[in-house]
C-alpha cells in the first residue's frame, strides 16, 4: 500500500477590498447629523478633497428610507402536551 502524503497547506489570503465613498458617507451620515460634517469626515476618510465629496453628499442625503407600515405582533401561546410516564409507555406497545 502506498504511503500516504499530506498536500501542502493552501495559502488562503484574505481579500482586501478599498472602501468606496458611498461607504465613507455612509459611516459619515452614522456619525453626524450636518451635512457640512459629514461631507469633512467622509474626505478624511477618503484622502480626498472635501469639495469633491459635497455634492455626493447633498445627493445621498436626499435619499428618503422606505419604511413599511408597522404591523401587529400576535404570540399565541400553545399549551406544552406533558406525558405521565406510564401513558408514554401504555403508547410505545
Amino acid at each position: 500500500m502506498p504511503a500516504y502524503k499530506n498536500p501542502p497547506p493552501r495559502i488562503l489570503r484574505p481579500r482586501v477590498e478599498p472602501p468606496t465613498l458611498d461607504e465613507a458617507i455612509t459611516a459619515a451620515q452614522g456619525l453626524s447629523d450636518l451635512p457640512q460634517e459629514q461631507a469633512e469626515i467622509a474626505a478624511n476618510l477618503m484622502g480626498v478633497p472635501v469639495s469633491d465629496v459635497v455634492p455626493l453628499v447633498r445627493k445621498a442625503a436626499n435619499r428618503t428610507m422606505v419604511t413599511t407600515p408597522n404591523r401587529a405582533v400576535v404570540v399565541v401561546r400553545r399549551p406544552v402536551r406533558t406525558f405521565s410516564p406510564r401513558l408514554a409507555e401504555a403508547m410505545r406497545r
